[in-house]
């Protein structure tokens, strides 16, 4: 049975994604097509709050396919820092016991409000307004099975206990990210991740950005409508039967349906900042570097 050797483990909303298809390009890595089958949680998670995961060990092996021949086999699965207990469990029973771990940390004031905002896209629970959702997430998602991880928006981003257990049980085998580093020079991160997996350095084109947010529905109906299956939907597909095109017309839906996302409020930001104050002390000097700037 083939399983990942590799694993970036979150955080949410950090450039796992972009991370995830750079590596893809590296000729000694394998990255799975299927990006976040959070297969090492989601059976005691449960589907019900990722619906797009894996729990079979057959399925998850089958996203490796073809990868014989890879040094690195991986996955990147979001979820997997909040759950850390969860995660080095199911790590230390299926997978090889010298699994390479990548951490990408972003500051958690505006991980949070960029987590929000994403939910907000794709989930049609999420129906409240940023300071009411932190506010109420996490009474919310005790109470509904529908609402996803990513919805804790401020236990997301506590970042230190959940670091701190990954590398005291793969203290060897974690490769921490800082987000803004990442942003700012791109290439020397990817660098350094290769260093770290002990592969050759190569060019790496990362021009194109993935998962960029910024946009938001002007409202619940329009979301309702593209998110659910309904009427409008089943008659696209029958006015419109080759996928490309059906993609171009939702695109262009989207346009005409979406608006830029506004700023954060100050009052909003300084709480937040407040509530991740001691974390990010402890989570600086766990790191061995001050990422105090992340709160001013």
């Amino acid at each position: 049975m083939i399983l990942p050797n590799l694993l970036i483990v979150g955080a949410a909303k950090s450039g796992t994604t972009s991370l995830h298809n750079y590596l893809s390009q590296h000729p000694d890595v394998f990255m799975s097509k299927h990006k976040e089958p959070h297969f090492l949680i989601n059976n005691e998670i449960g589907l019900s709050r990722i619906p797009k995961g894996i729990n079979k060990i057959n399925d998850y092996s089958n996203l490796f396919l073809n990868s014989e021949n890879y040094k690195y086999r991986g996955e990147s699965s979001a979820m997997y820092l909040q759950f850390p207990e969860i995660a080095i469990k199911n790590i230390k029973k299926y997978l090889d016991k010298h699994v390479k771990i990548i951490i990408m940390l972003r500051n958690p004031v505006d991980r949070a409000f960029s987590g929000y905002q994403h939910v907000k896209r794709y989930n049609t629970d999420e129906n409240l307004d940023f300071p009411k959702a932190i506010d109420q997430c996490e009474d919310r998602y005790l109470k509904n099975i529908k609402m996803t991880p990513a919805s804790r928006y401020i236990n997301v981003g506590m970042y230190h206990d959940f670091v701190k257990k990954f590398i005291n049980d793969f203290p060897n085998q974690t490769h921490i990210i800082i987000y803004d580093d990442f942003v700012n020079n791109t290439t020397e991160e990817l660098d350094k991740v290769f260093d770290f997996l002990q592969i050759e350095k190569i060019n790496i084109n990362t021009s194109k950005h993935y998962m960029v947010g910024g946009w938001q529905w002007k409202n619940q109906y329009f979301k309702n409508m593209f998110l659910n299956k309904n009427i409008f939907k089943y008659l696209i597909k029958i006015v419109v039967p080759f996928k490309s095109g059906r993609l171009f017309l939702i695109k262009l839906f989207k346009h005409i349906f979406t608006s830029s996302v506004e700023k954060m409020e100050k009052k909003t930001r300084q709480n937040l900042e407040d509530i991740y104050r001691e974390d990010v002390k402890k989570l600086s000097h766990l790191l061995g570097r001050d990422l105090n700037f992340w709160i001013k």
